[in-house]
């Protein structure tokens, strides 16, 4: 009788286990990673005579190598395969970036083209040439649309500056989600005398979510990019209406960017000084669990490994190991880091 009351007892024992194993595997949820990274400067070496790009060739003074173009590759690789290590990013974003073609060899060079990537891009009316581009694992985000969006300065189309990328896919088959990739115009020549060119971007992407907001409030919409303003700019916190405190209700869209300290840490620095030029910005519905995909502000984060990283001796800080410093080839990876979010299925 002992033997067989043991025995009933081991097998109420294994059953409740394999139960709690059967719970913890169903409560493991993998996140959908969307990252973003200005690559800084990813040009082909081939001569393109309806752009600019004299900067990046073989003859030029920066001497823009296939060799160099290669190792670039390879960087780009190495730098998203580390963020992958955990989970790799179901979409990376991509600003600065010449053409489809780079897209494409930056896929068949490295091992990133086994790893299920396609891509969606188009060119822009930058004169330089410089793009936005996207990267997306087609097994987790099926396709349903793509457009891109110009941004047009009136009366001054002299410098016209990168479109904004739109595409509509569906997470895990199901869930529709919307991403916009951006580029704002640079704050060359000054941040007060360009604003106003930043502006004109950020209301131009407001009125693209205000298009999908209307027909879905609670839609899950994802804005990444360099957005060349900080989150404290009046691009992000009037012109687009991107607030960072979820106390203000009503706020259509959130910037998750503003919780970090931004003078120790960020996305770009100018001078010693960190700041998130680089931002990750959600609808309101996915922060406040209205949407079928959900995240919280600290999900946001911007990826620094050591290896990105090179000491700034004139300022005493670490700083981005770029591709070049002036016309200087310093063999780095780019002047921005990348910043990324996870998303989970409600």
């Amino acid at each position: 009788m002992k033997k067989i009351l043991a025995f009933i007892l081991s097998a109420v024992l294994l059953s409740s286990a394999i139960t709690l194993l059967s719970f913890d595997k169903k409560k493991k949820i993998t996140p959908f990673r969307v990252m973003f990274y200005n690559v800084e400067n990813l040009f082909d070496t081939e001569d393109d005579p309806k752009i600019d790009d004299q900067e990046y060739l073989p003859t030029s003074e920066s001497q823009w190598t296939k060799e160099r173009l290669e190792t670039k590759y390879a960087h780009i690789a190495q730098v998203i395969n580390a963020l992958g290590k955990s989970q790799m990013p179901d979409i990376v974003g991509f600003a600065e970036i010449e053409n489809r073609k780079v897209l494409d060899e930056l896929l068949s060079k490295t091992d990133l083209g086994a790893k299920g990537y396609s891509i969606v891009h188009f060119d822009s009316p930058d004169k330089r040439g410089i793009d936005v581009g996207l990267i997306y694992q087609k097994d987790r985000f099926k396709l349903v649309k793509t457009m891109h969006y110009p941004v047009v300065f009136p009366g001054d189309m002299e410098k016209p500056t990168r479109d904004i990328l739109y595409v509509k896919g569906t997470v895990n088959g199901k869930t529709p989600l919307h991403v916009l990739v951006n580029h704002w115009p640079s704050r060359s020549g000054g941040q007060a005398e360009t604003e106003e060119k930043r502006i004109t971007a950020a209301k131009t992407a407001r009125r693209v979510c205000d298009s999908i907001q209307g027909s879905d409030a609670n839609a899950n919409i994802i804005l990444i990019g360099d957005f060349n303003d900080y989150p404290t700019d009046k691009s992000i916190t009037q012109a687009l209406g991107a607030e960072g405190d979820t106390a203000k209700k009503g706020s259509k869209l959130y910037d998750l960017m503003t919780w970090q300290n931004s003078k120790t840490h960020g996305s770009h620095q100018y001078k010693g000084e960190w700041g998130f030029l680089d931002q990750v910005i959600v609808s309101s519905a996915i922060v406040e669990g209205k949407a079928n995909l959900h995240t919280y502000f600290k999900s946001a984060q911007v990826f620094k490994p050591d290896f990105v990283l090179e000491k700034n001796e004139k300022y005493g800080t670490m700083q981005p190991f770029r591709t070049y410093g002036g016309k200087k080839y310093l063999g780095g990876y780019s002047d921005h880091m990348p910043v990324f979010v996870d998303l989970y299925a409600k």
